[in-house]
């Protein structure tokens, strides 16, 4: 394994725009340098607690859209039905990389846009567990969209 990894080298990226360079940026008139540091450190906490997390959500979530569009695909209408089908049967190049996982959940949330479209009433119950799945696919992806927000932000 090569030490540092990288979650530790956008830490420590990170801790010197903090500590380093932003108290000594000049201040400008309208604090705008200064803004632009707290940005960039924000956008390094988001990319270490990404690099952390989204594989395993990812996997996650795909595998419960999986679940959800075979389980609802024949309720679909033919061309619906096929369209989502065909995204069940496609298959993805191992070995499982977060690269792969985004490929695959592309593919998977354009079969449910397809399962969407195709079910109008948003009361059926297709579309409220796939409410469900997006609220649970929200929950998985916290911990880069909420708990990386930490420290001065812009």
């Amino acid at each position: 394994m090569i030490e540092p990894t990288v979650p530790d080298v956008l830490a420590a990226v990170a801790a010197t725009i903090e500590r380093d360079i932003a108290p000594n940026v000049v201040a400008d008139d309208d604090g705008y340098t200064a803004s632009l540091c707290r940005t960039v450190v924000q956008m390094l906490r988001m990319a270490r607690s990404r690099i952390e997390h989204e594989e395993s959500a990812l996997a996650e979530d795909n595998a419960e859209l999986r679940e959800l569009l075979a389980t609802w695909a024949s309720a679909l209408p033919a061309e619906p039905r096929r369209t989502v089908e065909a995204a069940l049967r496609e298959k993805f190049a191992a070995p499982t990389t977060v690269g792969r996982l985004q490929d695959e959940a592309k593919s998977l949330r354009s079969a449910l846009d397809t399962m969407l479209a195709a079910l109008p009433d948003a009361d059926h119950p297709a579309r409220v567990a796939a409410r469900e799945y997006l609220r649970r696919q929200l929950e998985r992806q916290r911990p880069w969209l909420v708990d990386a927000f930490t420290g001065p932000r812009r």
